[in-house]
């Protein structure tokens, strides 16, 4: 019963926990949903709800609106410019494994930022460390994520460029990190 009750856990079979909270940390029903959604006292994944601010210009490329280069080159780079600073702050508390901010723009998944750290130390230090403060005016809500595997938790469809539901998805659609940062941070 137990094997069976396990491998049920965070699925769409599992009947009393929410299989979407599970997955991406974030439920488009809210407090609302008729499942239970488990918040973890610990592990590796911090979210960091409505962080990034996403643009105009972002939030019609989600639409699927047709948006010329030069803006899409502006958003870009102050993306990465936000991605640098934020994994720069957070490196601080440890050893980071990845990071990812959402471009989905349902009003639970908009400007999420999830940091995994390579030790649940860390994470929890991270946490400490982030009570109480501010980025661009707003208070950083930081909380433990139940997300492990990011694989699972971003939309298939919209890696493979083909999402029909847009920005509103419930699965993760992830900002891409430009090679730049990446070398420079990762490395």
């Amino acid at each position: 019963m137990a094997e069976r009750l396990a491998r049920l856990l965070g699925t769409e079979e599992d009947r009393v926990n929410c299989p979407f909270y599970w997955k991406i940390g974030a439920c488009r029903h809210g407090d609302q949903c008729s499942r239970a959604h488990y918040k973890p006292t610990s592990g590796q994944t911090i979210l960091l709800r409505h962080m990034y601010q996403n643009s105009p210009v972002e939030i019609a490329i989600a639409e699927g609106q047709m948006i010329p280069d030069d803006l899409a080159d502006q958003a870009c780079d102050a993306f990465e410019a936000f991605y640098s600073e934020v994994f720069a702050e957070m490196a601080k508390y440890g050893e980071i494994e990845d990071m990812v901010v959402c471009d989905n723009i349902g009003d639970h998944m908009i400007g999420n930022v999830y940091v995994k750290y390579v030790n649940e130390d860390d994470t929890e230090k991270a946490l400490q460390k982030l009570q109480g403060r501010f980025y661009a005016g707003k208070p950083i809500l930081a909380e433990f994520s139940p997300v492990t595997d990011f694989r699972e938790a971003k939309c298939k469809q919209f890696t493979d460029g083909a999402c029909s539901r847009g920005g509103y998805c419930n699965f993760m659609h992830t900002q891409p990190v430009p090679a730049s940062p990446q070398r420079t941070l990762f490395w």
